[in-house]
């Protein structure tokens, strides 16, 4: 799990690897604070409640500035609880690279994890090359795909092509570029990211396998 690679923004990929199954689905997902405490998150409004989503349902995009574009796949698969976990996985990929963006101010993605993973990415959000920084430009999700998980039953591994090569790293309080240190090959990467079902049968982020770069990970070639 990289919070962030020297260049351009890396929504959660690998430098705290949280490598392995975990096999423990627990019910309440922590939300992050600056201030380092976690609480639970408060129960869904009766508005959202009350509409379950479909299998053609839109993910929840979180509210970026005009200066970011986040291209996301509209794939799902046809297996009605693969879609329910794409859909998931999307939603907190997407939560978590606005908490990036809001330089770690934002707890939004902490609702779509276990509480194990949750303090993993609290202490990624917390590092400097975070607080410090946000980004712009456009960040594209691609070739998404879901299989079965082969050491844990019932979890599935979500996986997708990340491309950040036209985005740029932007200092939090001037909000200039900064320089962009990462290999051309390093801006398409594949991610993947291992779900499980909570006792409630909401399907969390459980874990997250290390990133694969291009082009080692060969269908995200640009």
């Amino acid at each position: 799990m990289l919070s962030k690679v020297a260049g351009p923004a890396l929504a959660v990929t690998a430098a705290i690897a949280v490598a392995g199954c975990v096999s423990g689905h627990s019910t309440q997902a922590p939300v992050f604070h600056p201030s380092g405490s976690i609480k639970p998150v408060a129960p869904a409004t009766t508005a959202s409640a009350a509409q379950p989503r479909s299998r053609a349902a839109a993910v929840t995009m979180p509210p970026f500035g005009k200066n970011v574009r986040i291209l996301m796949t509209s794939w799902l698969p046809r297996n009605g609880a693969q879609a329910q976990a794409v859909v998931a996985d999307k939603d907190f990929e997407l939560a978590y690279l606005y908490a990036e963006y809001t330089s770690g101010n934002d707890s939004s993605w902490a609702r779509y994890v276990t509480p194990d993973l949750a303090s993993q990415l609290q202490s990624s959000l917390a590092r400097p090359d975070v607080t410090t920084e946000s980004f712009n430009g456009t960040i594209r999700f691609f070739k998404m795909s879901v299989i079965r998980d082969p050491s844990v039953p019932g979890d599935f591994d979500v996986s997708a092509c990340f491309d950040n090569s036209k985005s740029s790293n932007t200092d939090k309080r001037t909000g200039k570029a900064l320089p962009d240190t990462t290999p051309a090959d390093e801006h398409y990467i594949r991610i993947t990211d291992q779900l499980g079902k909570n006792s409630a049968g909401e399907w969390q982020v459980v874990s997250n396998l290390p990133a694969i770069f291009y082009p080692r990970a060969k269908e995200c070639k640009p």
